[in-house]
């Protein structure tokens, strides 16, 4: 397995204070497939991009442990594994997979969160709802992710969706029946901005109560950013804009683990798409070297 991060990496996860897992698993997609390449293709891309910002600020302070990849089809089981990497005390980075993988890591962060007294929450990046209840038969489909989530234990209130362009009817139904849920298109981003945005998520989940799961399905981006994902939708958001939220919740809410989904090398073009999850979790991993004091987690 090469070495992820080969500038920050560390042996021993005592050293570490972020943790970084693969889940290569992409057999609930519903369209195009590849997704469980990723991991594995950002570890051989990650030695030619320097730990650097796009601002040319140096991440010198984070010290990344490689948890390798949760290599099993069981839910249950990387729910255990998720468990243990949200609990190891550093911070938790998924790597997909499709998003059906945050049915297990989101189920993790629940458990965790409530055995620390915090209340969880998930702000879902990502041009679907993916509420559904079964989509193609399938209720562990990557379409059901959040309303699986919702069955598990977290309540409508702390669900925030960022990003929206595609809803199946039976979401659309759903959603208008819960109304506690936050659903922002991504028209509403653009219309909104991403200050007043975050200023809507600071009234509901600023105070120390809460402990937020950030998931970000690559999609959100409009295709012209991210082509290599299994299903594109049209109208998308700026790469820019969607970097903008990111860093601005990280640096506004108390995070408390990151996933980046359905990246998939084999429908990308020139690793448009990957370089793009790559430079995010770089910006991120400087987002969290400023919050961190000493760099141990906060």
């Amino acid at each position: 397995m090469k070495e992820l991060f080969p500038y920050l990496t560390v042996e021993k996860i005592e050293e570490a204070n972020v943790i970084f897992t693969g889940i290569p698993f992409d057999k609930n997609v519903s369209i195009g497939s590849g997704a469980a390449k990723a991991p594995a293709h950002m570890r051989n891309l990650l030695e030619m991009y320097p730990p650097m910002t796009q601002f040319g600020n140096m991440i010198d302070k984070i010290k990344v442990f490689d948890n390798g990849d949760i290599l099993t089809e069981d839910f249950t089981k990387i729910q255990e594994e998720a468990f243990k990497a949200i609990n190891s005390k550093k911070f938790p980075v998924f790597i997909g997979g499709d998003h059906s993988i945050a049915i297990a890591t989101e189920r993790a962060f629940y458990d965790y969160a409530k055995s620390i007294g915090k209340e969880p929450v998930i702000i879902h990046i990502d041009a679907h709802p993916d509420i559904c209840d079964i989509y193609e038969g399938n209720s562990y489909s990557h379409a059901c992710p959040n309303k699986r989530s919702l069955d598990y234990g977290y309540l409508d209130k702390n669900l925030t969706m960022i990003g929206m362009r595609c809803f199946e009817p039976q979401e659309v139904i759903f959603l208008a029946e819960h109304k506690d849920i936050t659903c922002l298109t991504s028209e509403a981003v653009r219309s909104l901005g991403t200050d007043k945005i975050i200023e809507q998520l600071k009234e509901k989940y600023e105070k120390d109560d809460y402990l937020v799961y950030l998931s970000y399905d690559i999609d959100a981006n409009d295709p012209a950013f991210a082509p290599g994902t299994g299903t594109p939708e049209p109208w998308g958001l700026d790469s820019i804009v969607v970097l903008d939220l990111i860093l601005k919740i990280f640096n506004n809410l108390r995070v408390g683990a990151f996933d980046i989904v359905e990246v998939s090398p084999d429908l990308d073009h020139n690793d448009i798409t990957m370089s793009l999850a790559i430079k995010t979790i770089y910006e991120v991993f400087y987002a969290l070297q400023k919050k961190f004091r000493g760099c141990e987690k906060t």
